[in-house]
C-alpha cells in the first residue's frame, strides 16, 4: 500500500514538473518579445552646414554647437519611434549679407568672392522611426552592452532670425548605446539632415544639408 501511494505520489510530482517546464518554454518566446519602455534623453556636441560657399572658407570655422532632446517609445525589441529637438546653432559663409556677422572671409580676396561669415540659430522638429540592428538578428536581451540603431525620419527646420526661414527636412543616422545601469546608457548619434537651398538665406540652385555627431545619455523607464 505505502509504495503504491509512493509511486502515485512521484508520478503526480513527475507530471507537475512537466507542466511547470512547458509553461516556462512557452512563456520565454514571448517575453523576448517584450520592450515596450519608454525613454527621454540629451546630448550636445558639433555638427556642421554644408552649403553654397561653405567650401571658401576653413573646415575649422564651420563647426558649430549642436543640441539633442527628446522622448521616444519602443514598441518591440527592434523598432521604436521618438520626437525630438535638434539644433542650436549653425556657421558658414554668404555672398548676399544673409546671417552676417560683419567679419570679410580674409582666406578669399573680395574681388569676385565679396564673402562674409555667417552665424544664426536654427530648429529642427523631428520624428524618427529607430530599427534596433542588433535586436533585429539576435536575441533581444536587456542587459546588452552595446546596440547599434539605424534611424530615418521628417521635419521641420528653420531659424526666427531675419530673413527667417521654415522649410520641410529629411535625416537619418546612426545611433549607437552603450548600457551603464538598469535604466541609465550612454548614446552617441552619428546623423545627416538634408534641408532646402533657402535654408541659410541665400539659394544657389542645389540642397544643403547639416552633419553632426552628438553623445549624451538616455534614460528608460
Amino acid at each position: 500500500m505505502k509504495q503504491k501511494v509512493f509511486f502515485a505520489a512521484l508520478m503526480a510530482w513527475a507530471a507537475s514538473s512537466v507542466c511547470a517546464q512547458n509553461e516556462a518554454e512557452t512563456a520565454e518566446p514571448e517575453s523576448r518579445e517584450e520592450r515596450t519602455e519608454w525613454f527621454v534623453s540629451a546630448a550636445a556636441g558639433p555638427q556642421v552646414l554644408f552649403s553654397d560657399h561653405d567650401k571658401q572658407i576653413n573646415f575649422g570655422r564651420r563647426i558649430s554647437p549642436a543640441l539633442d532632446i527628446a522622448v521616444g517609445k519602443w514598441f518591440k525589441p527592434w523598432v521604436g519611434m521618438r520626437l525630438m529637438y535638434s539644433g542650436l546653432s549653425v556657421k558658414g559663409a554668404t555672398q548676399n549679407g544673409a546671417h552676417s556677422t560683419g567679419e570679410d572671409i580674409k582666406e578669399k580676396p573680395q574681388a569676385g568672392y565679396w564673402l562674409e561669415y555667417q552665424k544664426f540659430n536654427t530648429y529642427y522638429l523631428h520624428a524618427d522611426v529607430l530599427f534596433d540592428l542588433t535586436n533585429l538578428f539576435s536575441d533581444y536581451n536587456p542587459e546588452r552592452f552595446y546596440n547599434c540603431i539605424v534611424y530615418g525620419g521628417i521635419g521641420v527646420i528653420g531659424t526666427g532670425e531675419e530673413p527667417t526661414a521654415t522649410s520641410v527636412a529629411g535625416g537619418f543616422g546612426v545611433l549607437n548605446t552603450f548600457r551603464l545601469a538598469e535604466h541609465w546608457s550612454l548614446n552617441l548619434d552619428l546623423r545627416g539632415t538634408l534641408v532646402s537651398d533657402d535654408f541659410d538665406g541665400e539659394g544657389g540652385g542645389r540642397a544643403e544639408g547639416l552633419l553632426g555627431l552628438t553623445g549624451g545619455v538616455t534614460y528608460s523607464f
